[in-house]
C-alpha cells in the first residue's frame, strides 16, 4: 500500500465511524421522540377516560331542583317632601 492510499483508508474508516455515531445519536433521539409522544398519547387516554366516567356518573345523578329566584323586596317608602 502506498500512502495515499493509506491515507485514503484512515479518513474512509474515520468518515464511516463518524457515520455510525451519527446513525447511533439519530436512533437514540428518534426513540425519545418516541417516548415522549407515547407519554403524552397516555395521559391524554387517562383524561378522556376520567371525563367520559364523569359525565356518566352525572348523568346517573337527578338534577337538583332549579332554585327559585328570591323576591325582590321593594325599596322602603321614605316621606315626600313637597316644594311650596
Amino acid at each position: 500500500m502506498t500512502k495515499s492510499s493509506r491515507q485514503r483508508a484512515a479518513v474512509r474508516s474515520r468518515a464511516e465511524e463518524e457515520f455510525l455515531a451519527a446513525q447511533k445519536k439519530n436512533k437514540k433521539e428518534l426513540e425519545e421522540k418516541e417516548r415522549l409522544r407515547n407519554e403524552k398519547a397516555q395521559h391524554v387516554a387517562d383524561l378522556k377516560a376520567k371525563r367520559l366516567a364523569k359525565e356518566a356518573a352525572d348523568k346517573e345523578e337527578p338534577a337538583p331542583p332549579p332554585e327559585k329566584p328570591a323576591k325582590k323586596r321593594s325599596p322602603a317608602k321614605l316621606p315626600q317632601f313637597h316644594r311650596f
